[in-house]
């Protein structure tokens, strides 16, 4: 659907300055209560519907068609990180310790802004046949999120045949968008060892078992994991982030304790390394005398991109901004609990490019982060081309 130029720069000084009131007072996972009511603030004055919701936080926005047809989704995330920022903007966070650190207020103007385009849609003269569910989602950061949602049944009521996501990628220079079929993202497991030993004195270490010594061959065989149990086509990490031991220099401890992460791109390497990792931390700690504890939690699966999804996403970005800006999206082993939806539905992921041309963009999470707010319409009219091709797709 077209629209005039004069309401397309009027939405997007509207999607900025919504973009920009969000950054300057950011919400943690779960605790979005002004985001939320921000967000219902700006979908009621657009003449768009709210539906009611059982969930603490985030909500969501229905656009129906003049005729009956197929439902399909779009999703964005809504809560910020406990960061703080450093970044000077005269927009910047004004909570200290708490910043839009990721995007996801790029992400929420972005879908507002389709969700406006898709009202103007349903209300002319060329409306459409089915309705559009715009999901406003609480608590990526946590994981957490997208399970609200499923459990709500949102879902199944709206009878949603498919959904669609974005993420803003500071690697992928602004102009581009990046689409493939199969995994975008990673899996993420979380795991904590507890080696457990036996305390002495430092001095007469043949008196102990040094869990500390265990860790430490821990550590290293971790990463043997990857290296001799993984192919080198796949792609899979295996990081330790803490290693806590000790209280005092000439003491050796009862126990140490590891935590790490788990991530890949292949569901049949996350079931290797879930085996190996809980393999080698028992023979290891065997191999010295003490014992291992291993708690091993899994918290999202891959994210990946069905194939028809995907194929409508690539001929919708190229409608919407060419043929050559539209890449083959770069995986990456960060986690999105995007993934939830695609054990439900057919889904897609797609990259929104924000890069600077130079590269000196900084990386998500990071206290400098920032976002290039001209591609947020455009991801807005991807966003709609794509579900209006999905429309047709499942009315087939």
């Amino acid at each position: 659907m077209a629209i005039a130029s004069v309401e397309e720069s009027a939405l997007a000084e509207r999607l900025r300055n919504f973009r920009r009131h969000l950054h300057q007072h950011p919400e943690l996972s779960l605790e979005e209560v002004q985001t939320t009511a921000s967000i219902v603030e700006f979908l009621r004055d657009s003449g768009i519907e709210v539906l009611s919701s059982n969930l603490p936080t985030g909500t969501f926005a229905l656009v129906r068609g003049k005729r009956p047809g197929p439902c399909v989704a779009i999703r964005t995330d809504i809560d910020a990180l406990p960061i703080v920022e450093q970044t000077g903007l005269p927009y910047a966070s004004t909570i200290e310790g708490k910043m839009h650190a990721c995007g996801h207020d790029f992400h929420t103007a972005s879908v507002l802004g389709a969700a406006w385009l898709a009202q103007q849609w349903a209300d002319s003269e060329e409306s459409f046949a089915g309705s559009i569910l715009f999901v406003f989602q609480p608590a990526e950061e946590v994981g957490a999120g997208a399970k609200q949602v499923v459990a709500s049944g949102v879902l199944q009521e709206q009878g949603v045949r498919c959904i669609f996501g974005e993420h803003n990628n500071p690697l992928l220079e602004r102009g581009y968008i990046g689409v493939k079929s199969g995994p975008l993202m990673g899996s993420v497991d979380d795991f904590r060892i507890v080696v457990r030993g036996t305390g002495g004195h430092a001095a007469i270490p043949q008196t102990s078992v040094d869990p500390i010594l265990v860790a430490a061959h821990l550590v290293t065989g971790l990463q043997s994991l990857v290296s001799r149990n993984v192919s080198p086509l796949h792609s899979a990490v295996v990081t330790v982030g803490q290693l806590h031991a000790g209280t005092a220099r000439n003491i050796i401890p009862e126990e140490a304790v590891l935590e790490g992460t788990v991530r890949t791109l292949q569901p049949e390497n996350r079931e290797l390394l879930e085996e190996r990792l809980k393999t080698l931390a028992f023979s290891t700690a065997a191999a010295f005398g003490a014992s291992a504890e291993v708690d091993y939690e899994r918290q999202l699966p891959v994210t990946e991109s069905d194939e028809a999804m995907a194929a409508i996403v690539l001929e919708a970005a190229q409608h919407v901004v060419g043929v050559d800006a539209v890449v083959e999206a770069m995986p990456t082993l960060g986690g999105e609990d995007f993934s939830i939806y695609g054990e439900h539905l057919p889904s897609c992921f797609f990259w929104v490019g924000t890069g600077k041309p130079d590269g000196s963009s900084r990386g998500w999470h990071h206290p400098q982060f920032d976002v290039d707010e001209a591609q947020m319409l455009v991801a807005s009219k991807i966003f709609v081309e794509a579900a209006r091709r999905a429309l047709v797709h499942f009315s087939k």
